[in-house]
Parts: C-alpha cells; structure tokens; sequence
C-alpha cells in the first residue's frame, strides 16, 4: 500500500518531532508501506503557495538523498509579506494552501490513503481532498482534536469525518467521544520512546548514595504540578538535608521558576537545565534516583510524556500522579510508584517511603524499561498503524461495491 503522510513543517528541521518522524516511517517502509511525504506550511506562513514547487535549501535536518519531502511553503520574504494579518486569517490561508498542495501531490503520486501525522487540525485541509479523491483518510488525535484548544470548528469536523483516528491511549478516545469527536474508527496506538530501552545494571547512579536526586522533566507550566514538587522538596528536606532536584525543561517559564526556587529557599538545591531536546533530558534523568511526574487532576494530561516514557526506556525509578494515562501505563508497586494526583502528602509518603527503601529503586527501574520495551517501541507502533491502513482500505473496498 502507498500512504500520503502530512506531516508538520518542523518534520524538515533537526527537531525531536523529526527524529521520531523518520524513525516512525523507515519502520514502516521496513514492514512494507510505501510512504510519500508533505510537510504542512510554516506556523504563520500561508501565502507561499504560489511557490510551492520552488527549490528548497538543503541545510535541514531531513533526508533528502533518500526521501523525498514536498513541501508547502517556502520559507524568505514572500513568506512574510502577510504576517501583519490577524492569526486567525493566517491559519485559513495555511489550511487553503495545504488543502491546495495535498490535492497536487495526491495526483502526482497517487496514494490508496491519506494519513494526518500531526498537527490533528491539518485534518481541516486533508478531508475535502480525500473525499474529492475517494480516498480513506486517517489523522492522529492529539488534545486540540478532543478538548477543541487552537482548533477552529473545522478541523475538528474534519476529524469526525475521517475515516479512523488514531489514539495513543484509552483515555485519549474516551475524551475524543465525550467531546463530539466520533468517526467510524478509533484505534489505540501506543506511542513509543525516543531512546533504545537499557535498564540500569546498577542499583543507582554512583556518588549519590548520601545525596538522593529527584528529576523532572518537561515545561514547568501549570498543570504539570511542578509547584507541587517544589513543595514537597521542601518538605522532605526536613529528613534528607541533602535531597536535591534537577528540573530538565524551563523554555519561556525559566524565569519565573527561578523566582519560585529561590522564594521557597531551593537555590542551592534546585537545577533548571532550560529547555532539552528529548534525547538530552533522558540522559539527565538517567543521572537521578527517582523520576517524578506529577501531573496535576483535570490538566488535560490524555496521553504519558514522551519524558516518562524515556525515562522508562532509561530503567529510572518512576513516581507518577494517578492520573488516568499514567495509570493505563504503569502499574503501582511494579513499575513505578503512584500518589493521589494533585496531593502533596501523598507524594511526600511514597517518596519518603522509596528515598528510605534505596534497594526497591532499581526493581522499579528494571521494571519500566522492560515494560515499554515490549510495547512502547517504533516496530510496534508501525505495526499498529498498519493494521489500521489495513482496516481502512478494506473498509473502504466493502463501502465501494
């Protein structure tokens, strides 16, 4: 089968969405999907449409001398000369030139099938082409797709009418049909890592034996209960003078969370690396003893972080809010340690109770790994995602007879 992907423009840039882009479709291609490519407009680019076909610099991060990628835009001055429209106006000219380029590339290749990888709202641009073509259409479901943030009505109307989406977990699709969002197919497709799961041959990172290190990963915003960590360090100092944290992501929150240390007296005991690429923030939890996530109650959390999953891949001792994704992830006292999400004595008992219990550490960690090693990997996932062309294409074929 030949498959249409629509990807996001960052796919042709060195970034942590083209990494696992192209590690999702040489996978793919290895289990026998042709795969053509076209990367959706620059954010805020629309209008080069007219140039769509122009040379593009090579100096990217995609893999030119073996795929090839279409592109919509071009990036330079003409690119710019409406970035005075409001952004609104500029999303429908992205999504008028998208839906322009898909229709072009759909007849120059001729796909059996259009997949949306990401963003979920180019789904807005992908059905009128699909149906126009007869042409099956899947689109994987993010939070915008089920809550509607940053999505204008159509592109979730175009999501209700594909043909299937693709889910990364059971509470994703539970969200997805609360909220309006029902087409013929829902499949569950677990995500995978972004780095080869090696658990840990030691039972803890060394020279840490007398100072224990907490890590957290990803943008300290609101809901991912950064807050509520930093509180809970300052409790637990009171029994482990020593304990510190190191927080792997900050990007435009940096400052302010350094003003929240150093109000709560932490200076010397929190680290805020600034935003990391995926790869480089799995190796600073692969430094800690305990991997915290402590994603707050009602945070629009539907599927695990990439970071947890990484730090799984990396045997970390896990500790995670019970939220629903988490739960349908890790399973309490084996692979990690869950608390009551949103409750700071509850993360402050299951951390006291593992900082006083090292030799469980390394348990757990061997435990997360080998759980996300058998299911959380590219071979599976690609997998998944062809068993649901398959079903797509074979119900399309029943539906045209």
């Amino acid at each position: 089968m030949r498959v249409l992907h629509v990807l996001d423009a960052a796919a042709a840039r060195p970034t942590d969405y083209a990494r696992r882009t192209r590690a999702l479709l040489a996978e793919l291609r290895a289990q026998g999907v042709q795969t053509v490519h076209l990367a959706g407009p620059e954010c805020g680019a629309g209008v080069g449409l007219a140039a769509a076909g122009a040379a593009q610099p090579a100096a990217d991060g995609w893999p030119h001398h073996a795929w090839h990628l279409y592109r919509t835009t071009v990036p330079g001055p003409r690119a710019r000369r409406c970035a005075w429209l409001p952004p609104r106006w500029q999303d429908a000219m992205g999504t008028a030139a998208l839906g322009l380029r898909l229709r072009q590339v759909a007849a120059l290749t001729r796909p059996d099938l259009i997949h949306v990888l990401a963003p979920s709202a180019y789904a807005a641009a992908a059905w009128p082409v699909a149906r126009l073509g007869r042409l099956p259409l899947v689109v994987d479901a993010d939070r915008r797709a089920a809550y509607g943030h940053g999505a204008p009505s159509l592109a979730r109307f175009g999501c209700a009418r594909a043909d299937a989406l693709a889910a990364p977990t059971l509470e994703m699709r539970a969200a997805l049909r609360a909220n309006g969002v029902r087409p013929r197919r829902i499949a569950i497709v677990p995500p995978a890592a972004d780095v080869v799961p090696v658990p840990r041959t030691d039972p803890a990172p060394p020279g840490l034996v007398d100072a224990p290190l907490l890590a957290f990963a990803g943008e300290p915003d609101a809901g991912g209960g950064i807050e509520l960590l930093l509180d809970v360090l300052c409790a637990l100092q009171r029994r482990h003078r020593a304990l510190r944290l190191v927080v792997a992501g900050g990007g435009e929150r940096t400052a302010w969370l350094d003003g929240r240390i150093a109000a709560a007296g932490l200076g010397g005991y929190v680290r805020v690396t600034g935003s990391l690429p995926g790869r480089r923030a799995a190796d600073v939890l692969a430094l800690a003893d305990v991997a915290v996530f402590p994603a707050l109650p009602g945070s629009a959390a539907l599927a695990p972080s990439r970071h947890l999953l990484n730090a799984m891949a990396r045997g970390c001792a896990i500790v995670a809010s019970d939220i629903a994704c988490h739960r349908e992830l890790l399973v309490h006292g084996h692979s990690a340690m869950l608390f009551a999400a949103g409750s700071g004595m509850s993360l402050v008992d299951v951390l006291a109770q593992l900082l006083g219990d090292t030799a469980r550490l390394h348990a757990l960690g061997q435990a997360a790994a080998h759980a996300v090693a058998a299911t959380h990997n590219w071979t599976a996932t690609a997998a998944g995602y062809r068993r649901l062309y398959a079903a797509v294409l074979a119900d399309a074929r029943v539906r045209a007879r």
